[in-house]
């Protein structure tokens, strides 16, 4: 077994237990199969594994899956950011972290669990005829990245370009699932950019690599379930950045 960089994140061999507060998650071998097992504030869960070694893998994954799959995007509202024009900034923001636990090796892997210490909170984006319904983050801004349970919350390093000719005051910034990427080391965290073009109008993208040198990507849950679904470009929020 490799000692994971976190309490419970790692790659196992089964059979294994891993222990956190409020967490334990194992896999007990039979002669010809294997039981997983998993106990967290959600609940206990339990299920019959075909084979009686493996390699399991526990890592965050994107917080829009619990308790159902409701929505694809993902949604920060936070403190007003007042900007100039033609400028650019980097914060900090927290996000809800989800577990996911994995069975397969390198490319050919299923998920087998996700679970969570965040509950969920939903909003819409944009107006009840045309908007999108989101996973909701309220959350402070920070100029450096703020301690966390790595268990339950992430850092967002997210760079505000503001590429208009006017001052622009930003609130709130919208990401859509497929194109979220996790990284995770002693902390988790992933990195984005979000241009503004005016009050009503702004892009944002994760960015593919880790916010800061040494940090693993996580797998992720998106692949698994909506593989035949192409990724999509940049999301376009056309509904403003402010409240």
């Amino acid at each position: 077994m490799r000692v994971p960089s976190l309490p419970v994140f790692g790659i196992y061999q089964i059979p294994f237990q891993t222990d956190a507060p409020g967490i334990t998650v194992s896999v007990e071998s039979g002669l010809a199969t294997s039981t997983y097992r998993r106990t967290s504030p959600e609940g206990a869960l339990a299920k019959r594994l075909g084979y009686r070694e493996g390699r399991v893998i526990i890592n965050p994954v994107e917080p829009i899956n619990l308790p159902t799959e409701v929505t694809g995007m993902l949604e920060f509202h936070f403190m007003p950011v007042t900007m100039r024009p033609n400028s650019r900034i980097t914060i900090c923001l927290k996000f809800p972290v989800e577990i996911g636990v994995f069975v397969g090796a390198d490319d050919n892997y299923t998920l087998l669990d996700v679970f969570s210490l965040a509950r969920p909170k939903y909003s819409l984006y944009g107006t009840p005829e045309k908007g999108v319904i989101t996973r909701h983050v309220e959350c402070e801004v920070y100029e450096d990245a703020p301690p966390t349970n790595p268990l339950e919350e992430g850092v967002l390093f997210l760079t505000l370009r503001n590429s208009g000719r006017d001052w622009i005051e930003v609130t709130r910034a919208v990401f859509e699932s497929s194109a979220l990427r996790l990284f995770y080391d002693k902390t988790v965290a992933m990195a984005g950019e979000m241009e503004v073009f005016s009050r009503m109008v702004a892009e944002t993208k994760v960015i593919d690599r880790p916010p800061e040198e040494g940090m693993k990507q996580a797998l992720r849950v998106y692949p698994t379930k909506k593989s035949l679904i192409p990724e999509r470009p940049p999301f376009m929020m056309e509904y403003g950045v402010g409240d």
